[in-house]
């Protein structure tokens, strides 16, 4: 999909990769690990096989940085927390996306029961930053 951004005088296009995968409203506790940042904390608030959003309120992770975050999912299939590695793909004024790098099967299989109870997030604007 491309979308027209219009930024002073210039109008350009911008190839914005679409999900495969419907992301699950959630509300989970996370410390995000940046090398760049040290520990952060925020909220994810939306959830998916690849990818997720976290709210939050201390600074804006650059775009591609690396990051991992430790989050407990409240399910009955994992009693402990889980750790996911990934990078920022965007920013906006109240916290970042991150795309995951891989995930290990077992917090696959995690995510894969826990997600469908999980109620759809609605859909959102584009965000400010975003990674091409």
């Amino acid at each position: 999909m491309q979308v027209r951004i219009a930024d002073g005088s210039d109008q350009r296009e911008v190839e914005v990769a679409e999900r495969t995968l419907v992301r699950r409203k959630v509300s989970l506790d996370a410390v995000i690990s940046c090398p760049r940042f040290g520990l952060l904390r925020g909220t994810i608030t939306d959830l998916s096989e690849d990818g997720l959003y976290i709210r939050a309120d201390t600074i804006i992770v650059p775009i591609h940085a690396e990051v991992s975050i430790t989050f407990t999912p409240v399910c009955a299939l994992c009693n402990d927390a889980i750790t996911v590695r990934g990078r920022v793909r965007h920013q906006s004024l109240h916290g970042f996306g991150i795309m995951f790098d891989r995930l290990d099967p077992a917090c696959r299989s995690v995510l894969a029961a826990y997600l469908p109870a999980m109620p759809r997030t609605p859909a959102h604007a584009y965000p400010v930053l975003r990674a091409v």
